[in-house]
């Protein structure tokens, strides 16, 4: 939105899988259409990565790069496609070297790296890395956010601060929005769009002391439990409305927890190579602690969160105006 803030004008097209809202704004039209780049990582859960699947994934699309590539160029030239961004599958960067447009990668990581990281126990993922490289070094700029891992594949490099969202409710705003007691201490459980089943939500109920807020497909509404359906609109209002949250390390909960300052209680990923850089991002600018993924799944909070809500605050701080930043570079390189 900083981008058609700056330059009214533009027409933007979103070529994406990612749901219709996600896109819609008061004042400015992004023209949506579906497609589907990359793969990712193919999840049972927010925590648990199945490898087996996600290279099974990757071979299919890596199988399918000319017919993508033809399709994607018949896009562009039929909307006149002056410049691609991109955050960041990497056949997009390939594709606008293709048709002769610039490339901006907005991004704290490369997936090719983060498939690096897999080698030793899936050595089959080598191929299709190689090729990624082969795409990421065609890209013309990499926008590259605080903490970023394994970039330098990126041939060109600007560093710009982080990108945040920011609630415009106060605490008791967003509290009152969503039903949430006033002087409850709210735990936000925040797993994004593959959730936690395997957390047990009976256990949580029995902490009473804490009020634990979520969400799902399904509404529940217990005297200390609130899982909402549909939520992810208003999501960040929700974290407004918490005095911790209980997540993973990921590049989006890291950056509203630094902008809204909410203590944040994670737990490891497993083998991935973005989670080291995002701990330390942790421990430089935020108030945060860990909690093991056992400890966690077994609903066993009430020591870390205590720990978490009683530690030392720290909120050195941060700049967070990345979006505007990157607008004005984006939009220099398209002028």
């Amino acid at each position: 939105w900083n981008l058609m803030e700056q330059c009214p004008e533009l027409t933007v097209h979103v070529r994406s899988t990612v749901p219709e809202w996600m896109f819609e704004h008061p004042l400015y039209l992004v023209k949506q259409s579906s497609a589907a780049l990359d793969v990712g990582i193919v999840q049972d859960d927010s925590l648990q990565m199945e490898l087996g699947p996600t290279l099974d994934a990757c071979e299919n699309l890596h199988s399918r790069i000319p017919s993508l590539i033809e399709q994607e160029l018949t896009f562009i030239t039929k909307h006149d496609i002056s410049l691609i961004i991109g955050d960041v599958p990497p056949l997009c960067f390939e594709i606008a070297a293709r048709a002769g447009v610039p490339s901006v990668a907005i991004t704290n990581f490369s997936w090719s790296g983060i498939y690096r990281g897999f080698l030793h126990d899936v050595p089959e993922f080598l191929p299709l890395v190689e090729e990624m490289e082969n795409f990421y070094r065609k890209t013309t700029l990499a926008l590259t956010l605080p903490y970023s891992c394994d970039v330098e594949i990126y041939p060109a490099q600007e560093r710009i601060p982080f990108i945040t969202r920011s609630s415009a409710l106060d605490r008791r705003e967003a509290r009152e929005r969503f039903g949430i007691p006033n002087l409850a201490t709210v735990v936000l459980l925040s797993f994004g769009g593959h959730g936690l089943k395997r957390l047990r939500l009976d256990r949580l109920m029995q902490q009473k002391e804490f009020f634990f807020i979520g969400t799902d497909d399904t509404l529940r509404n217990e005297p200390n439990l609130l899982i909402l359906p549909n939520a992810q609109r208003t999501y960040v209002d929700l974290i407004r409305a918490a005095d911790v949250i209980v997540s993973k390390p990921g590049y989006g909960i890291v950056a509203d927890v630094i902008r809204h300052q909410i203590p944040l209680l994670y737990t490891d990923r497993g083998d991935f190579a973005e989670y080291p850089y995002l701990v330390k991002a942790l421990e430089d600018c935020a108030t945060a602690d860990f909690i093991p993924q056992a400890d966690l799944i077994s609903a066993n909070l009430r020591p870390y969160l205590n720990r978490v809500l009683t530690k030392e605050k720290h909120w050195p701080a941060i700049v967070t105006d990345g979006a505007s930043v990157a607008s004005e570079k984006v939009l220099r390189l398209l002028q």
